[in-house]
């Protein structure tokens, strides 16, 4: 006679994993819907931080020259003198320059006030609109609207828009331009320079140039604050951190913790079931590192297949959250990818320990008579 126990032919953890059906779609759904919401507000919070340097992502320029203590585009006002576009582009190794603008406003509009982020840039140069969904870019006088903002509001081609007790006639319509909780509104420099008077300023300076290092170099010799945008995506990231961090990385501290003390309990009340199966296959000659594979193999494949499922789940969950509210994007890094997964195999692997190891030590003849 065969000892299957002990050759190991039979897959036993497959097997006793899929004898109550009921039990492994519950396990697997509860799983599936753990992990889903660990990765969800995670997402969103990535979210939310990538949206923060929506615009200093997009740039398009290697340096920006900046008035003295500004760290941030929007947070802060910078204002330069007019004649230092013009030194900056004498400097050797500028390629191009571009002056703008850069504040936040509020917009008085027909369905209440809406807060918006104005940037006011030189057609033909870097800092407008990257991506225009329909119309053209703004010239003196006119505005692109980003998309999101334009359908809340019922704004379109041709309408008005009151910015800063100035109408801009709405000549573009802009996609992928929202900040979180705060869209992009594009219209000229010398415009925005016009409604806040304040002829012979600008508000930096972007520049463009194949040497980045010695050109800031240079300019910095003139005595002129320099920044590259990854220096102003940290600060517009870390503002947002500051303001908007705390509950939402409260939320999602608390939600990795529930969601990995969920699948442990799954995987314990799973193993837990099946001690007298453990039981008997202890009886019949299974070592105990057999039966540890056994409880291993229940423990990865419930934990495989809820994983499966939690990526299903979170396919549906980004596309309702986007639905319901465009302008919270749920962005699924790597690395919460593989934290959440080392996560709950480990806790999972802990919870199935117990009970395997409970079952090791039992007299192996209990099994045979708690089943009489």
């Amino acid at each position: 006679m065969v000892d299957w126990a002990r050759t190991g032919r039979v897959p036993l953890g497959r097997r006793l994993m899929t004898a109550r059906r009921t039990r492994l779609g519950a396990g697997v759904v509860a799983i599936g819907l753990a992990l889903m919401m660990i990765l969800l507000l995670d997402g969103l919070w990535a979210g939310v931080q990538e949206r923060a340097t929506a615009y200093e992502d997009n740039l398009g320029a290697q340096l920006v020259v900046v008035a003295p203590g500004t760290e941030s585009l929007f947070s802060d006002r910078s204002t330069l003198p007019g004649e230092v576009a013009d030194a900056v582009a004498a400097v050797p190794g500028v390629t191009g320059t571009t002056r703008a603008r850069t504040m936040y406003t509020i917009l008085e509009l027909h369905g209440g006030k809406a807060a918006a982020a104005v940037v006011g840039f030189t057609p033909g140069g870097a800092g407008g609109p990257w991506d225009l969904a329909a119309g053209r870019p703004p010239a003196d006088g006119e505005v692109a609207v980003d998309r999101l903002l334009a359908e809340e509001h019922d704004l379109g081609l041709g309408d008005s828009l009151p910015v800063m007790g100035r109408n801009l006639r709405v000549v573009g319509l802009t996609d992928d331009t929202a900040m979180f909780m705060t869209p992009l509104i594009f219209t000229t420099e010398s415009t925005l320079t016009g409604i806040l008077g304040a002829t012979g300023t600008t508000g930096v300076v972007l520049v463009s140039t194949e040497n980045p290092d010695a050109v800031a170099e240079r300019l910095r010799s003139q005595g002129l604050t320099v920044r590259t945008p990854a220096e102003l995506a940290g600060a517009a990231r870390e503002l947002t951190t500051r303001i908007f961090g705390g509950p939402i990385r409260l939320m999602v501290a608390v939600a990795f913790a529930a969601g990995v003390l969920i699948v442990a309990l799954v995987s314990y009340t799973v193993v837990a079931e099946q001690r007298r199966e453990l039981g008997v296959l202890k009886a019949i000659g299974a070592s105990t590192v057999r039966l540890r594979l056994v409880t291993l193999t229940m423990t990865l494949g419930f934990s495989l297949i809820g994983g499966l499922v939690a990526a299903a789940l979170l396919a549906v969950a980004r596309v309702v959250v986007t639905a319901w509210q465009p302008t919270f994007l749920v962005a699924i890094t790597p690395t919460a990818l593989g934290r959440t997964a080392v996560a709950a195999a480990a806790m999972a692997l802990l919870a199935a320990w117990v009970p395997a190891r409970q079952v090791s030590r039992v007299d192996a003849a209990t099994a045979f008579r708690s089943g009489s």
